[in-house]
């Protein structure tokens, strides 16, 4: 069990990181400002059920961020300074190294996302909120996956790359393109074809489940679709709950997959 101490010393280091506390203090109070604004503004009923599709959309921009920037330095980090090399000198294969790091660098951000879903649960409920039970369990627990996912890709990152710099790059381009751009693709895409006037079919379905293969958005599909009643997604197989979930798991496991195939490989210096 190699990766296990691995594991422990990427925890440990990763969690007293000073920019890693402010994330997780970040995500800890945005989630506390959701809990709290949420009975005050929300017609209503105001259940945690009800509440995940209130706050997916801030989480959905905030928890990507916080996954790639644990991540990205995860492996990249200590190839240019040499300690790599020193780490695979002891009993750790490459394998252990890339595992250990994911699973380490996860444990402060699983830790911040359950510690915001429970004080933001409280908040919610008290004094006059409904807590469902089940509905809000899988809420924190689809919020820890996409977590787990952006994690992933940055840890993936850490590993195809040379360089910080290159890490650095890729890791922004990936936020802008999956959080910034993305998610406006349909509107514009919308907006394309009314400008022609070719928006009576909507948009093609080809496109449409192209669109829906972004985490974040498979994301919002989980939570709109088995979490929050008032929630809806479309009638298009792909555009299931289901769906998304199995694409939250691709996502969590082939980038670093191809990724670590490259970096078993590769020699180091």
């Amino acid at each position: 069990m190699s990766w296990l101490v691995v594991a422990r010393q990427e925890a440990w280091l990763t969690a007293t990181a000073r920019s890693v506390r402010l994330l997780a203090g970040l995500l800890v109070l945005v989630c506390a400002i959701g809990g709290y604004v949420f009975p005050v503004f929300d017609p209503g009923p105001h259940t945690t059920a009800h509440f995940g599709g209130y706050v997916s959309g801030w989480l959905g921009t905030l928890v990507p961020l916080i996954g790639l920037v644990v991540g990205y330095n995860a492996v990249v980090g200590e190839r240019r300074s040499g300690a790599l090399v020193l780490s695979l000198s002891l009993p750790h294969r490459r394998r252990d190294v890339v595992l250990g790091k994911l699973v380490g660098r996860l444990v402060p951000v699983v830790a911040a996302i359950v510690a915001g879903g429970l004080l933001a649960g409280a908040l919610v409920v008290y004094p006059f909120g409904e807590f469902t039970v089940v509905a809000y369990v899988a809420f924190v627990g689809a919020t820890v996956a996409l977590g787990v996912v952006y994690t992933a890709l940055g840890v993936a990152i850490s590993t195809l790359v040379a360089t910080k710099t290159r890490a650095t790059v890729a890791a922004f381009g990936i936020y802008v393109l999956f959080v910034g751009v993305w998610t406006e693709l349909e509107g514009a895409i919308e907006f394309a074809l009314a400008s022609i006037g070719l928006d009576q079919e909507g948009i093609p379905a080809s496109v449409e489940l192209l669109l829906a293969l972004e985490p974040t958005t498979a994301y919002d599909r989980i939570v709109a679709g088995a979490i929050d009643p008032a929630g809806s997604v479309g009638d298009a197989w792909y555009l299931g709950e289901w769906v998304a979930l199995a694409l939250l798991v691709l996502w969590a496991t082939v980038p670093l997959g191809i990724a670590y195939r490259r970096f078993a490989g590769v020699d180091l210096p």
